[in-house]
């Protein structure tokens, strides 16, 4: 470009009102004393348009819309710097790259959704779900949120807006986490550059994780407990299977079938990470203890096939939603039935699912402990 030449960029508000009575914001671009103008997609009122341009903004909205007009003016100086000699059609084919078009315009539920069909084989229904509410949340935050508008700033004020709406530590921290693990998706595809990454120096919130660990005295009370009512019995046998088999998730009980069991062994994957592209998983390999197959026997579905499920909450005519409302429902009555038996027994404790994986972990965690169901001072394989 000639040491001559006079390249200057501007934002304006055209003159022109639109049917929804608002002004489209244009970007102009002047060399030489010839000017063209560019339309943003930027539209605002009269009144936002003066705020914006005042140097006492507090409106955080419209200080969002005056960054990404610095944007689109930051853009257009750097298609211009690489043009060894400027023509507007030259600057025009730089500016409107289809990768600038991409970084600058595509909205995070496009993103989000580009995420969720290439990861779809990766991800359980449930986990794909949970990333449907976190983007019904920032949708309702933020609508039509720009990927180029994802700062530390909206960050902070995503969560200040959360906590405000009595979400708990752990919603906040996974919506957040997942919103990190989108803007990584988007650096990895190129709809974002590294540069705008917002999580840099953004700390994640974690939950302090609590105690869900029965005493001693609890757990052989829950694993010994007997009673007339089949719902009851039936909750606290399924707790103590879980327990007894290394705290195994109520998901994947609910997914075990015959063909798992071998010899006095189940190997199964877990459903959480079987899925995971992180390298090869490890099977798990419990130890089928007496207790755990008379809890099978008495509960259990009967074998005619090393296809079906051990146990009757699913069958394989069953949808991918169908198979998560079916688990969902499993757990939600097991759980109500504990409830029952803690209150029966007027335990202080407040007993779910749950706290059969951490009781089982924490034990582990001692090393040698007892059990009804096994030698004294053997401990769990």
């Amino acid at each position: 470009m000639s040491k001559h030449s006079v390249l200057t960029y501007t934002v304006i508000r055209e003159c022109r009102v639109l049917k929804n009575g608002l002004y489209p914001v244009s970007l102009i671009v002047y060399y030489n004393g010839v000017k063209k103008r560019y339309r943003t997609g930027l539209e605002v009122s009269k009144n936002d348009w003066t705020k914006i341009r005042s140097s006492k903004l507090k409106d955080d909205d419209l200080k969002e819309k005056r960054s990404d007009i610095w944007g689109f003016i930051e853009r257009a100086e750097k298609a211009g710097k690489k043009l060894h000699e400027f023509s507007f059609e030259a600057f025009e084919k730089e500016y409107f790259t289809k990768q600038n078009i991409i970084i600058e315009e595509m909205s995070f539920e496009e993103c989000t959704r580009a995420f969720l069909k290439e990861k779809r084989s990766d991800l359980s229904y449930k986990t794909r779900l949970m990333y449907e509410t976190m983007l019904n949340s920032v949708n309702k935050f933020r609508p039509n949120l720009k990927l180029r508008s994802l700062n530390q700033d909206l960050l902070r004020r995503y969560e200040e807006t959360l906590k405000s709406n009595k979400k708990s530590v752990s919603t906040v921290g996974m919506y957040l986490r997942q919103v990190r693990a989108i803007c990584n998706f988007a650096i990895k595809k190129k709809y974002m550059t590294r540069e705008k990454y917002p999580f840099e120096e953004f700390v994640v919130p974690a939950a302090q994780k609590n105690k869900r660990a029965l005493n001693d005295d609890s757990i052989k009370a829950l694993t010994s407990y007997t009673s007339d009512i089949p719902e009851r019995q039936k909750a606290t046998d399924l707790w103590t299977f879980s327990y007894l088999g290394n705290g195994m998730n109520f998901n994947d009980i609910a997914k075990l079938k015959f063909l798992n069991m071998s010899g006095e062994n189940l190997r199964f994957y877990r459903s959480k990470t079987k899925n995971t592209s992180k390298g090869d998983q490890k099977e798990i390999n419990v130890h089928l203890l007496p207790r755990m197959t008379e809890v099978i026997n008495k509960w259990g579905n009967e074998r005619s096939s090393e296809e079906d499920y051990i146990f009757p909450v699913l069958n394989g005519k069953l949808r991918e939603k169908e198979q998560h409302d079916a688990i969902a429902q499993f757990i939600k009555t097991t759980n109500k039935y504990l409830k029952e038996v803690a209150k029966e027994k007027k335990w202080t404790e407040h007993i779910t699912t749950y706290h059969a994986r951490h009781s089982y972990a924490t034990k582990l965690k001692r090393s040698v402990f007892y059990s009804p169901f096994l030698r004294p001072g053997a401990a769990f394989s």
